[in-house]
């Protein structure tokens, strides 16, 4: 076995594997004689089939069979053992690759194209980048606030209706002289009522008592289809065309009274902060409210740095042998065209990879198993096991036993996995950009961020436009 590799580019090179008989002969034979133990021939007993009929009948595929491992196998092999960085992946050189005859060829020779990493280097601190600190507004706020207390509030079923209630009853499409629709809508429905659209209809409920029906156009007052269908317990698809007059007549009114800011009220809502004051648990509302800011604005700061630094860092690329690759490797199979049309966008995203890939190697950036196990356990699942409040310290214990093993079984899930391996290099990635660009820092609102956003967005629909034109 010869494996060998020669430039024909600056970022391309030709690699040659020689595969001779005696590299496969012995494993061939093997086979074979495997292969005897499990025939079943008539006129000769099992496994007595003689050899020479059995190599007649299987020998030439069983030998591409071993040659294609054989190349297979080397190929990657030499790879690693040479240390080559190679872009993308080998693709077969069928032009210089001579035509086999598997009947009469003992010896085979292979010719692989392989596209070459280009060096280049990567200085972040003469990348500028802009990092939002999003702030909520004195209202957002407010409103938060009050979610929490909603959240952990107390239910009761007052005797008349309110804006931010909740009801139970029924419902009924009517004709238009006010009567019960044949085969109409007729179902229980819930509604909540600071989700009426309309000033008018969400008057006709305020004030209501049990037992009352109210009359009004339910697409009128569910602007959101989703929202429409739901109450009337049809699709989506089903609720376009609707128009009619319904009743709805109350049979329960539940008001979820907002708790009231004392210590029980602070345990539950912040259990391990211990918050004695109001003015304490605002500031942790607010904590958990920039929390959340945090990791939108992180996600833009990302995308926004990778792409000062795809356009910044020099790069070469083998474009040639890129557009091939990806034209005999994509699982969509891209056609040529779609390829050349849109390579300046692969071409970016293959530069942003080979960064990554240098930064990973640079600041010692790596996700490990365990990074993973850790996510799942103390971020993830806590969402749905979480400590309540009068745990023993047995019963503690075994919570965070069972969110352990659960932890560690949802490795198996492949694609969430990598879902979250990626998530978490791109949290380590984010910081190591903050901690080493030249960053400037500043303060927003959500709305004001949003603005952002969507500014940068357009630019960047405006650019891809330009660059369409052009060619």
């Amino acid at each position: 076995m010869k494996v060998s590799q020669e430039k024909t580019g600056d970022l391309t090179a030709l690699i040659k594997i020689e595969i001779e008989e005696n590299d496969y002969q012995e494993k061939v034979e093997k086979q074979l004689k495997e292969q005897r133990k499990r025939m079943s021939v008539p006129g000769f007993r099992p496994g007595q089939v003689p050899f020479s009929m059995v190599k007649k009948m299987y020998e030439t595929p069983v030998r591409a069979q071993e040659i294609e491992r054989l190349m297979s196998e080397n190929l990657y092999k030499y790879i690693d053992d040479n240390k080559v960085k190679v872009l993308g992946s080998p693709l077969a050189n069928d032009e210089k690759t001579p035509k086999i005859d598997w009947e009469k060829d003992k010896s085979y020779t292979f010719y692989f194209d392989i596209a070459l990493q280009p060096e280049f280097d990567v200085d972040l601190k003469k990348i500028k980048t802009t990092l939002y600190d999003v702030q909520p507004t004195d209202e957002t706020l407010e409103k938060f606030v009050e979610d929490i207390r909603l959240r952990y509030g107390k239910l009761e079923n007052p005797e008349t209706v309110a804006d931010k209630d909740m009801l139970y009853g029924h419902l009924e499409e009517l004709n238009e002289d006010g009567t019960k629709k044949e085969g109409g809508v007729d179902t229980n429905a819930t509604i909540f009522v600071d989700r009426i659209a309309l000033a008018t209809i969400k008057k006709k409920f305020e004030g209501k008592k049990k037992g009352a029906t109210i009359k009004f156009q339910p697409h009128k007052a569910f602007k959101d289809p989703q929202q429409l269908a739901t109450v009337l317990h049809k699709t989506v698809e089903e609720v376009k065309e609707f128009t009619s007059d319904c009743s709805y007549t109350i049979d329960t009114i539940q008001r979820m009274n907002m708790a009231e800011m004392n210590q029980e009220f602070f345990d539950r809502a912040y259990k391990d902060k211990g918050i004695k004051t109001e003015e304490e648990f605002r500031n942790a509302a607010k904590e958990d409210l920039c929390a959340t800011y945090k990791r939108e604005s992180d996600n833009f700061f990302l995308n926004k740095a990778s792409e000062e630094l795809v356009s910044k860092v020099k790069i070469d690329l083998p474009e040639e042998f890129l557009k091939r690759w990806m034209v005999e490797t994509s699982e969509d199979k891209l056609a040529k065209e779609d390829v050349e049309e849109n390579f300046d966008r692969y071409a970016d995203g293959i530069k942003w990879q080979l960064i990554e890939g240098k930064l990973a190697e640079a600041h010692s950036l790596e996700v490990k198993e365990q990074d993973v196990v850790d996510y799942y356990k103390n971020e993830l699942l806590p969402n749905y096991f979480p400590m309540m409040p009068g745990m023993t310290e047995e019963q503690q214990k075994e919570n965070d036993e069972r969110m352990d093993k659960m932890a560690h079984d949802m490795l198996n899930e492949r694609e969430q996995t990598r879902q979250v391996y990626n998530f978490l290099l791109d949290r380590q990635l984010t910081q190591c950009l903050k901690d080493n660009t030249s960053v400037t820092t500043k303060t927003l609102t959500m709305d004001e961020f949003v603005k952002e956003v969507n500014k940068a967005n357009e630019a960047a629909a405006k650019k891809a436009t330009k660059k369409a034109a052009k060619k």
